[in-house]
């Protein structure tokens, strides 16, 4: 997983992986409903995990409201100070539940 495109308001994941995992997925996201993160797009997926999804590891990006991400992208404002808070708490909420939730199943993903 990761965050490439930026950490704003969480709507959920694109997702690169097998039909199955990508069904497992989207039952893990129905947990983000109440913050309104609980979208699966089946997606290619770039970036740095792309050496692992490309060995047919599934890999997910968050996505986010980021209409303003190349207002910062590498940009003498690209910095800590820029992050809201909120929606920083958001985006670590959908790590945790995604990360928490797939390493505590019984088998790993499926490829």
């Amino acid at each position: 997983m990761e965050s490439d495109e930026g950490t704003f308001t969480p709507e959920g994941l694109y997702f690169t992986g097998s039909k199955e995992a990508g069904m497992i997925m989207k039952e893990v996201l129905l947990l983000l409903k109440p913050i309104n993160a609980s979208r699966l797009v089946n997606s290619k997926v770039s970036g740095d995990i792309i050496f692992w999804v490309n060995e047919k590891v599934p890999g997910a990006t968050l996505m986010n409201k980021n209409g303003k991400y190349f207002y910062f992208h590498h940009t003498n404002a690209d910095t800590i100070t820029v992050q809201d808070p909120h929606q920083m708490n958001l985006c670590a909420a959908v790590w945790a539940v995604v990360a928490y939730v797939v390493a505590d199943l019984q088998n790993l993903l499926p490829v």
